[in-house]
């Protein structure tokens, strides 16, 4: 089963249009979103690192209480996100192994994507 099938019937549930931003770098990072439809671009200083589609995860950063957003999220079509505060996120982690695991991967492949970043801009 996907991830973000498991969220279809999530009460709290955001839409947005197209290029809207749904948080930005500095922002409180109180809140994880799984993309149930659409696709949305993740900035870093302006340069992206990558875009996450159904079944994404962005805003991870939400599992490390008083941490900022590090990134940028922007809408690249109409999306539909299913929104999880940290008590939530807490709930679906020890209800769920394999949505925990996803979470990991997630985090670890965006590890790798700032890496990148940063490595482009120490050659630039």
């Amino acid at each position: 089963m996907e991830i973000h099938h498991a969220f279809h019937d999530w009460k709290d549930i955001v839409e947005l249009e197209e290029q809207a931003i749904i948080y930005s770098e500095g922002d409180s990072a109180d809140v994880l979103f799984v993309i149930l439809s659409g696709e949305v671009e993740l900035k870093l200083r302006g340069e992206s690192l990558g875009i996450e589609q159904a079944g994404g995860i962005i805003g991870e950063m939400a599992i490390i209480p008083a941490a900022v957003c590090n990134a940028t999220a922007q809408a690249l079509t109409d999306v539909r996100l299913a929104r999880l505060d940290r008590r939530q996120l807490g709930e679906v982690v020890n209800q769920n192994t394999e949505f925990s695991l996803h979470v990991m991967a997630i985090l670890a492949n965006r590890l790798r994507a700032v890496n990148r970043f940063i490595a482009t801009q120490k050659q630039g």
